[in-house]
């Protein structure tokens, strides 16, 4: 599942943009601002405040069974697969899209852990809303990333 798309022009001002246009190597700053998004969302796992809402807690059932599985308490901690998952998906000159390869049968787990379903709440790990806007540091983030990205390459 692809959980976010960043566009240029979904986040960054119009000076950043603009300078993103203009460079030889707009894919260097996009990479940037992508791999800015997988290193929140790989934090949100065990740092809350990265998180765009705080997480239903476990159900007592889902805690005996996560025990008698030999796994911990710690919500969407089991293996670790999941937290690790998140990475740039897709990469081109126009847009980054960071996602997570996890599946349940047919099911993306990120997006059933994301967005929720009718017996599981939402517990959004990737810094954004269910209508895809960016947490206000993801937007600061994705920005420092850009700018950084955009100052190397004028080295």
């Amino acid at each position: 599942m692809n959980i976010s798309m960043i566009k240029s022009r979904d986040i960054l001002t119009p000076e950043l943009r603009a300078k993103i246009a203009k460079t030889k190597a707009p894919k260097k700053a996009l990479e940037a601002m992508g791999l800015a998004v997988v290193s929140m969302t790989q934090r949100a796992f065990t740092q809350p405040a990265l998180r765009i809402s705080a997480w239903a807690p476990l159900k007592p059932a889902t805690i005996k069974a996560k025990g008698r599985a030999g796994f911990g308490s710690k919500t969407l901690i089991s293996s670790g697969s999941l937290a690790h998952s998140p990475r740039v998906t897709s990469l081109t000159s126009k847009a980054v899209t960071v996602g997570s390869d996890r599946k349940v049968g047919g099911y993306s787990l990120a997006g059933i852990h994301q967005l929720g379903t009718t017996s599981i709440p939402a517990r959004p790990f990737f810094p954004f809303d269910p209508q895809g806007r960016a947490s206000a540091r993801a937007a600061k983030n994705i920005k420092t990333a850009a700018r950084a990205a955009l100052a190397l390459e004028r080295r």
